[in-house]
């Protein structure tokens, strides 16, 4: 019987794996005994890339999901606008509830938008949203969030701004900064359980390819790059 080839190896593995880093594919290859050379794996995988067999997935990372996840942006839109039309020098980013609403297992009853930009013009941007009729909080906590905070119809939580590789266009947030931000929201004001939070990362990143690269990058700055990292590889 003919011997399996590198190429046949590689797609065996990917099949089972809805994303693996190539140190991952060497490893299993000196774990079964499978001999390559140098760049061979690499080759192999740019081969595979060029026939949508697999598909790249960020910096080392790669995939079996053909299809890239596309972030509705219609509920930022206006928010957004808003803040440029006011701040036009301002970087920030913006996201929100809305846009993932198709992946939370229990429906919300209100959605929240989360606004990151430099802390020091915070309270400046608060007051002008507050101006504008917004529900406006600046950086609460678990302990001030079950105090005061009130989710209604146009609440906006801020929060300092986090260095970040990920790119943004016109103040827009990927995917990528969501799933992390995400999860921080989760531990600082617990409008969602651990459970939830599961569900979503999982129904988002099996269903749709992201850039594991980048949430890791990002992970790693807002100090959760293991968390993110073992739940990867915990549903992977």
């Amino acid at each position: 019987m003919a011997s399996i080839t590198i190429k046949e190896s590689i797609i065996d593995y990917a099949k089972d794996r809805h994303y693996f880093h190539i140190n991952d594919l060497k490893r299993y290859f000196t774990e079964k005994g499978i001999q390559f050379r140098g760049n061979s794996l690499k080759q192999q995988i740019y081969l595979l890339k060029k026939e949508e067999s697999v598909y790249s997935a960020g910096r080392g990372w790669y995939s079996n999901i053909q299809k890239e996840f596309e972030l509705n942006i219609e509920p930022t839109t206006k928010i957004t606008k808003l803040l440029i039309e006011k701040f036009p020098l301002l970087e920030f980013s913006c996201w929100s509830t809305e846009q993932l609403k198709g992946f939370f297992h229990h429906l919300l009853n209100q959605f929240v938008t989360f606004i990151y930009a430099d802390k020091d013009f915070l309270q400046s941007v608060k007051d002008f949203l507050m101006e504008n009729d917004y529900t406006t909080y600046l950086n609460p906590y678990k302990i001030e969030a079950e105090k005061f905070v009130e989710l209604k119809t146009k609440t906006i939580i801020l929060r300092p701004s986090i260095s970040s590789r990920i790119s943004k266009e016109k103040n827009l947030t990927k995917i990528e900064k969501i799933l992390v931000d995400l999860f921080m929201e989760m531990k600082k004001i617990s409008f969602i359980d651990k459970d939830e939070y599961t569900k979503i990362f999982s129904n988002i990143i099996f269903n749709y390819r992201i850039n594991i690269a980048e949430i890791l990058d990002y992970a790693h700055n807002r100090k959760i790059k293991n968390q993110i990292l073992n739940m990867i590889d915990l549903l992977n």
